[in-house]
Formats: C-alpha cells, structure tokens, sequence
C-alpha cells in the first residue's frame, strides 16, 4: 500500500482527491495539509512514501524549497499536482526533485497510474496534456527559450546572453530540429505558448 500526504489549499480539492485516489485500496492518504510549512511538518511527522504536492501554496517556503526539503526526508517522493500547466516550469520542477507531474484535470485513474509508477521509481513523468518533448530540454536550451521570448527580438537576446547573433541562430536552428518543429520562428511561438 502506498502511503500518501496530500497537500492542497483548496478543501474541496483535497477530499475529492482522498476519495478519488483512495477508492481501489492501492493508495493509503495518511495525511493532508493545506499550507507549505504544514506540508513539511506532516511530512515530517508521518514520513508518507509520496506527496502529491500543489504549486501554488501560502506559507513560508516556495515550492522549490519545500521540493528539497521534502527530498532530504528518508524515501519520500513527490508528485505535483498542478490545476494550470506553466510548461515552462515542468522540467525546472522535475529537475529540482519531483519524480511527476500532473494535472488536477488529468483522469483520476491517471494521476493513480502515476502515483504507482513513482513508487516503483519511475521520474520524469508528466501528464500527457503537456508537450511531450518538455523533458528533452536542458537547463540551458530552456533558459535559451526564456531568453528568446523577452523584449527586444533576437539582436537583444543575444546580446543578453553574451553571444553573437550567428551563434544564437545556429542554437536556434538546433533546437527548431530537436523541438521538431519547422522553423526558428516556430520555435519563437512555441516557447511564447509554452510560457517561457
């Protein structure tokens, strides 16, 4: 049985969550707290096997310091649960410690599936209403993507990043291959879309 802390300011969330995620006997929800020091606290506590952990949370810490610190605890995973997608965010969450991420939209027999798989040890997982190819983007290439969608077009972003204009071309014309997608100017739109 998996041992689950749901975390989650919005009460009517939270139970329908418990009762959704608790109905075939697999996951045990051991907990729940609605505020991120609470977060910690309880999680401290109870030790679960995995926290489904909403984004945007009142307290002390932001997400990212509640991801490491729920880390640091002995075998403790964690899944966020988000109610909006910021795809540009999905990977910076991953590679701070979360092993998924999902959306409070997605199937609950999704949200299941992923809560199993991270407890076998699966990372890496998102939902599937998010852009597949989110997990293939570097630090680097995502905060290139950030850089691209300022103001000031290319010439600034460049300029920004201390490179030549050419060079930032040839890492666009990289990323456009690796994104699949046609042309850099596509890329421009799809990281705009994407939130970066």
């Amino acid at each position: 049985m998996i041992r689950l802390l749901i975390v989650d300011d919005h009460i009517p969330t939270r139970e329908a969550a418990v009762k959704d995620l608790a109905a075939d006997g697999v996951i045990q929800v051991v907990g729940q707290a609605e505020t991120s020091d609470e977060a910690l606290k309880t999680a401290q506590q109870l030790l679960p096997d995995l926290v489904l952990l909403d984004l945007h949370l009142p307290g002390l810490l932001n997400t990212y310091d509640l991801i490491k610190r729920l880390n640091a605890l002995k075998n403790v995973k964690i899944v966020i649960y988000a109610s909006q997608s910021k795809a540009s965010e999905v990977q910076d969450l991953l590679d701070a410690g979360a092993a998924a991420y999902v959306l409070k939209s997605d199937p609950s027999a999704l949200i299941r599936m992923s809560i199993l798989m991270v407890s076998r040890g699966s990372r890496n997982i998102i939902s599937p209403a998010l852009p597949r190819n989110l997990t293939r983007l570097s630090a680097q290439e995502r905060n290139i993507l950030r850089q691209i969608t300022k103001r000031g077009g290319l010439p600034k972003a460049a300029e920004r990043m201390g490179i030549s204009e050419f060079d930032l071309n040839q890492i666009l014309e990289h990323l456009t291959e690796k994104l699949e997608l046609e042309t850099p100017t596509h890329l421009v739109r799809w990281a705009k879309k994407h939130g970066f």
